[in-house]
C-alpha cells in the first residue's frame, strides 16, 4: 500500500431492498482526538496496523490489529491514533444493511468485534480493485464481512477452552452485578465487549439456559441466604437482590421456590425451632 489515503466514491443508486457503499477508504492521516462528532452513515473498519481508541458516549474502546468496528448514524463517536494507526473503513446504507446487522446483533451498545485480521486480505483486494467495479467490490467486501461476522462470532466458543472462559466471565459479571437493578444484556454486552445476541446465544447453548434465567437463580439464591440469616422486611430483601418492585420479587421468588417469601421465612423458622433427635 502507498502512504497515501485511497477513497473510492461509489455511484449512488439505492431502493428499499439494497444495500449501497458509500466510501471505501484506506485512511493513513493520523486521527486526533478533538470530541465526539456525529455522521450519517453507517458505517464498518478494519484496523490494519498499530493502536488507537474509539471514543463514544461514556466509554472509550481500545483498538488494535485486526479489529473490526462499526459506527452509526446521529450516534456520536471520535477515533484516535495512538501508535502508528491505521485502518481501512466502507460507509454505507440502505434497508437491506439495516436488516443484516439487526439478524447479527449489531449495535451502537457493542460495536468492537476483536481478532478479524482474516479479513485484511480481502479488504485489501476490494479496495485496489479496478475503478468501473468500485460499487460491486465495495459491496462484496461488506457482504463478505456481515458473513464473517455472523460465522467466526457465533462459532468462536467450539474451541472449549474459548467456550469455558467467556461462560466463565459472563457467571462472574452476573455474580458481581446480580444487586444492580439496571442490570441488562446491553450493559452485559458492552462491558464484557461481546454482542449481546452473541453472549445469549453462546450461554444458553452450553449452560442450558439463558442469561436473565440465570441472573434470577443468582438473585433468588441470594434472597433465601438473607432470609435465613434473619432478614425480615421483603422489600429490603428485595432491594438488595436487585428487584426494586417488592411485589415482583415475591412473585419470582414463589414462582422459583413454590412458597412466597414470608412463607419461606416461616418455614425456616419452623425448621430452625423444630426438635431434633439425639443421636
Amino acid at each position: 500500500m502507498t502512504e497515501q489515503n485511497i477513497c473510492r466514491f461509489v455511484p449512488r443508486e439505492i431502493n428499499d431492498h439494497s444495500i449501497h457503499t458509500v466510501h471505501f477508504v484506506f485512511e493513513t492521516q493520523e486521527q486526533i482526538y478533538t470530541g465526539l462528532r456525529i455522521k450519517s452513515l453507517y458505517t464498518v473498519y478494519l484496523v490494519t496496523q498499530g493502536t488507537g481508541r474509539l471514543h463514544t458516549q461514556g466509554e472509550v474502546l481500545s483498538l488494535k490489529q485486526g479489529d473490526v468496528f462499526f459506527t452509526f448514524p446521529a450516534v456520536p463517536f471520535a477515533i484516535e491514533s495512538l501508535c502508528d494507526f491505521q485502518y481501512m473503513y466502507i460507509s454505507f446504507l440502505g434497508a437491506r444493511g439495516n436488516r443484516i446487522m439487526e439478524k447479527l446483533g449489531i449495535s451502537s451498545k457493542a460495536p468492537l468485534y476483536p481478532n478479524c485480521r482474516d479479513l485484511t486480505t480481502v479488504w485489501t483486494q476490494g479496495l485496489h480493485s479496478p475503478v468501473q467495479l468500485s460499487d460491486i467490490a465495495s459491496e462484496a467486501v461488506l457482504l463478505h464481512t456481515f458473513a464473517y461476522l455472523g460465522d467466526s462470532h457465533a462459532s468462536i466458543l467450539e474451541n472449549d477452552e474459548g467456550r469455558v472462559d467467556l461462560i466463565s466471565m459472563i457467571q462472574k459479571y452476573v455474580d458481581e452485578h446480580f444487586s444492580d437493578p439496571d442490570f441488562s444484556l446491553e450493559h452485559l454486552g458492552s462491558d464484557l465487549k461481546y454482542n449481546k445476541k452473541y453472549l445469549s446465544t453462546v450461554f444458553k447453548r452450553h449452560v442450558g439456559v439463558g442469561i436473565v434465567d440465570y441472573l434470577h437463580t443468582v438473585r433468588i439464591q441470594h434472597a433465601c441466604t438473607m432470609l435465613k440469616q434473619g432478614f425480615t422486611s421483603v422489600s429490603d430483601v428485595a432491594l438488595r437482590c436487585g428487584y426494586p418492585d417488592a411485589q415482583y420479587f415475591s412473585k419470582v421468588f414463589k414462582r422459583r421456590m413454590n412458597l412466597s417469601p414470608r412463607e419461606y421465612m416461616t418455614s425456616v423458622k419452623n425448621e430452625s425451632t423444630s426438635p431434633r433427635l439425639s443421636e
